[in-house]
């Protein structure tokens, strides 16, 4: 998996550093289009509705 732009793509969706490692640790043994599907936006204004 290319770990550089995952952590990226991760950053521009606002996740934390700590985030960050805890998803990369998760996803590990994914490839990089699998890993992209499971991310969403870290504070989505719509997940308390």
């Amino acid at each position: 998996m290319d770990k550089e732009k995952l952590d990226e793509l991760l950053r521009e969706y606002g996740y934390p550093q700590e985030a960050i490692n805890r998803f990369m640790k998760e996803t590990e043994e994914l490839d990089f289009e699998e890993a992209k599907k499971r991310i969403m936006p870290y504070r989505d204004i719509t997940a308390d509705r």
